[in-house]
């Protein structure tokens, strides 16, 4: 499996199943965010943490993918999405989501859109979490210390930051690093994760900062 990180909580999974290869994106955005969207990916299936078409246009690939954006559980060339429901008195989209993914024997946690705290109940709904996938430099999404603290809540073995500054962005975020010094672990940065099963760390997090590809 590979993991490339593209800009903000869009991240897209290569995944291969037997003879089966399949591609997953989520959360697409526009330019107007100062960051110009890759016009070459043809996923497979695209996940959406909510259904703002203007913020996360669905017309952005050269092909038809398949989109999730409501809750329930899916399966696409051996790729599982698990869309959980999460509600809050302030939600202003009928549905905001987080994911659990199944992919090559490995459980990615998924929390592109998440602005609070995780409750206990959504803790466990995740169930156990390989890979944490999570927003973290403030905005209107969760700060570094917000994001440390459903670390240690959900206990992952690897962390992959998202939506943290990067050059061109107009909107004002925190960065990796103020980051990764709230969550004191290892640290590994690359252009991409490719990872399997086996290689999984068994005793520390560790935390993959990623380039924007």
């Amino acid at each position: 499996m590979q993991i490339f990180w593209h800009g903000f909580s869009c991240i897209r999974i290569e995944a291969t199943h037997g003879d089966q290869q399949a591609s997953l994106v989520t959360d697409p955005y526009s330019n107007e965010t100062g960051l110009r969207f890759p016009r070459t990916l043809a996923p497979d299936v695209v996940a959406l943490t909510h259904q703002d078409d203007k913020r996360f246009p669905t017309d952005a690939f050269t092909n038809e993918p398949f989109i999730i954006r409501t809750p329930g559980e899916y399966e696409v060339n051996g790729i599982f999405a698990y869309a959980i429901a999460l509600r809050s008195p302030e939600d202003k989209y009928p549905f905001n989501l987080m994911y659990r993914f199944q992919v090559e024997g490995m459980s990615i946690g998924f929390l592109g859109g998440l602005n609070r705290a995780l409750t206990d109940e959504e803790v466990a709904s995740l169930g156990s979490i390989d890979i944490l996938l999570l927003p973290v430099g403030g905005g209107d999404l969760l700060s570094a210390k917000q994001a440390v603290d459903i670390i240690k809540a959900v206990e992952p073995r690897m962390v992959i930051p998202l939506a943290y500054h990067t050059e061109g962005i107009k909107e004002k975020l925190g960065s990796a690093d103020a980051f990764c010094k709230e969550l004191v672990c290892k640290r590994e940065d690359g252009n991409k994760l490719k990872i399997s099963k086996k290689d999984l760390p068994a005793d520390e997090l560790v935390v993959t900062v990623l380039e924007r590809a």
